[in-house]
């Protein structure tokens, strides 16, 4: 498959009073045509960084030190920001974390996304708002919707509102930053299956980002682990359900609930040490929490490489593959 998306040694700091915050170490990630790529990772791993960076949203105490982000070969850390701008209309549209925030409170819901229609696509205003009733029936919802202000939505509505206004352009690359936040569980699998559908549908690529792993097994063909800035595990996702090789992994997979396990096995408690991303570790970003780590950890940056299909940055991921996450962090000691 050809990658519509290819990020290549994506270094991005924050400039800050307290010094400089290392937010990416190193990002290389391909996204396929056609294919959801999940990204997960724990409250300051990046993710964000990761989605803003693609879009080229970056706050202004943000610097990209170095990297390229090839979006169908054209490296969009080059464009000028007219030329980005024609980007995001067009091309890839992000679906930003929150609802609370994007919206004009003071005008219908209806006439935002048909305004945006309107701006993007030259469409006359008649056939913006026929084109917007129909990307509010491919949500599920109603015309009520249309007339109705923001503050008159709820959450999860006007979160399907801004799924409307993302795939209004039909985009190629569609970035969703934490979509299942703030949502109940009933919700958030409506949103999964709606993401599928649509999906199938429009046929766009996808990166969604979030710290919530049982909703990306659910939606995404591949599976990127994120910690501390560096990507330290890729593989589809049912390998990083079934056969997670990254300590780090098999921490994530240890500790999520499962109703058919047995009662004896416990859920998996890492070590809860904070990574200062002013001050990273010196080698392995993970040693400081890793009961296995070794001399070589703490002096030299695993790269990622190939093991049995998977991309994983560990000096010892050949000894560990084979063990479960509960097997490798009761061995340890976790």
């Amino acid at each position: 498959m050809d990658p519509i998306l290819r990020i290549r040694d994506l270094v991005v700091h924050y400039m800050t009073e307290e010094g400089v915050v290392h937010a990416l170490q190193g990002i290389n990630l391909d996204i396929n045509k056609g294919e959801i790529v999940g990204v997960a990772g724990e409250t300051g791993s990046g993710k964000t960084t990761l989605a803003l960076t693609i879009m080229r949203l970056l706050p202004v105490s943000a610097r990209i030190i170095r990297g390229q982000i090839l979006f169908n070969g054209m490296n969009l850390l080059e464009l000028s920001e007219e030329e980005m701008m024609k980007i995001r209309q067009s091309h890839i549209s992000l679906i930003m974390q929150g609802t609370s925030d994007v919206f004009n409170p003071l005008m219908l819901t209806g006439l935002q996304v048909s305004e945006a229609i309107e701006f993007h696509k030259d469409e006359p205003f008649h056939e913006a708002i026929q084109e917007t009733k129909q990307l509010f029936s491919d949500v599920g919802l109603g015309t009520r919707v249309l007339v109705s202000l923001p503050h008159e939505l709820s959450v999860g509505t006007r979160q399907r509102v801004k799924i409307a206004l993302a795939i209004s352009t039909q985009p190629e690359l569609i970035v969703a930053d934490e979509p299942f936040t703030g949502l109940d569980p009933t919700l958030q699998a409506y949103l999964s299956d709606l993401i599928i559908k649509l999906h199938e549908k429009y046929g766009f690529s996808a990166l969604i980002i979030s710290h919530n792993l049982l909703r990306l097994f659910e939606i995404s063909h591949r599976i990127a682990i994120l910690y501390a800035g560096k990507i330290i595990e890729i593989n589809n996702t049912s390998n990083i359900y079934h056969h997670p090789i990254h300590p780090y992994t098999k921490g994530l997979i240890g500790a999520l609930p499962d109703i058919k396990s047995p009662k004896s096995k416990r859920l998996i408690e890492m070590p809860e040490i904070y990574v200062n991303p002013l001050n990273p570790p010196k080698g392995c970003v993970f040693w400081p929490r890793c009961p296995y780590a070794k001399d070589i950890c703490k002096e030299k940056e695993p790269k990622l490489r190939k093991i049995d299909g998977a991309l994983v940055a560990c000096h010892f991921a050949d000894e560990l593959k084979d063990l479960s996450p509960w097997e490798f962090w009761k061995e340890q000691g976790g």
